[in-house]
């Protein structure tokens, strides 16, 4: 996984569980290959990643 897309935006992923923050981070990255930009492919992946912890938990 390539993080260095998603450097600038640590604010987004500061306050996240490390758990989410792994999951957002490899869901931003498909996203960001299959052409969205870095940071609607991070705000789409950490809602996910956010449902799914969510999901998992329940």
């Amino acid at each position: 996984m390539n993080e260095e897309k998603f450097e600038g935006f640590d604010d987004q992923l500061k306050d996240l569980r490390p758990e989410v923050k792994q999951k957002a981070l490899e869901l931003a990255a498909g996203y960001h290959q299959d052409g969205l930009q870095s940071g609607v492919a991070l705000k789409k992946a950490i809602a996910e990643a956010e449902l799914w912890f969510l999901d998992s938990e329940g």
